[in-house]
């Protein structure tokens, strides 16, 4: 059997490393996982992406097909498939990282960080991803992330790091502040003021478990 000098504990089936602390394993594994894994089905939901997929092909060749008809300065066609494929980024890392809510809240976070970023720059630089969106969304992540953890009653160790990342990313608005950036400075003290109040509650009720949490993932 399967042994983590480590942790203390023995582990059936044929893992690489210890699930608690990802260390190496010591001994000989014996018979085989006692949890196979369980092929991930997307049958259900493969009909409506599909149509999905299929409308957003249609809405952008009727688009273009009118651009073509009745040109004017602006190209609308561009501006619905890059709205299009925007959604679709969102909609895929939904979708991948779906077994995992808080996880794949942060990622829908950074890619809806890029693609405001992107578009206002696309759009003429007004800035309006920096002044509003960031710090909206970056507020609007921490509250997401706190309620799902408390809803579903996960453990620490299982959403404390996800906490801290939400609360580093609402710093970023306060680094801008001070390096000039935003036009309109009230959002991003909302958002800074919310993070630094989120990282002190986070450190006087679950101190303990994130200093477990950090000497347990770097194996201090």
């Amino acid at each position: 059997m399967l042994y983590c000098g480590k942790c203390k504990v023995h582990v059936t089936g044929t893992p690489r490393r210890c699930p608690l602390c990802q260390g190496e394993l010591t001994g000989a594994p014996e018979g085989e996982d006692s949890f196979p894994r369980a092929p991930l089905r997307l049958a259900p939901h493969r009909l409506l992406l599909r149509l999905l997929a299929l409308g957003s092909v249609a809405a952008v060749v009727v688009c273009a097909a009118v651009d073509f008809s009745f040109p004017r300065g602006v190209r609308w066609s561009v501006f619905v498939a890059a709205g299009l494929a925007s959604a679709w980024v969102a909609v895929g890392v939904a979708v991948r990282k779906r077994r995992r809510p808080l996880k794949a809240v942060l990622w829908q976070m950074c890619a809806l960080s890029l693609l405001a970023l992107a578009w206002d720059h696309w759009t003429g630089g007004w800035g309006w991803s920096v002044d509003f969106v960031l710090p909206i969304l970056y507020m609007c992540t921490m509250v997401t992330m706190t309620v799902i953890a408390r809803l579903m009653r996960l453990l620490p160790q299982d959403c404390l790091l996800y906490l801290v990342l939400s609360v580093l990313f609402g710093v970023i608005p306060l680094v801008l502040l001070v390096c000039g950036v935003p036009r309109v400075i009230y959002p991003s003290v909302v958002c800074a003021a919310s993070s630094l109040i989120f990282l002190a509650a986070l450190l006087l009720f679950e101190g303990g478990a994130m200093r477990d949490e950090l000497a347990r993932r770097l194996h201090i």
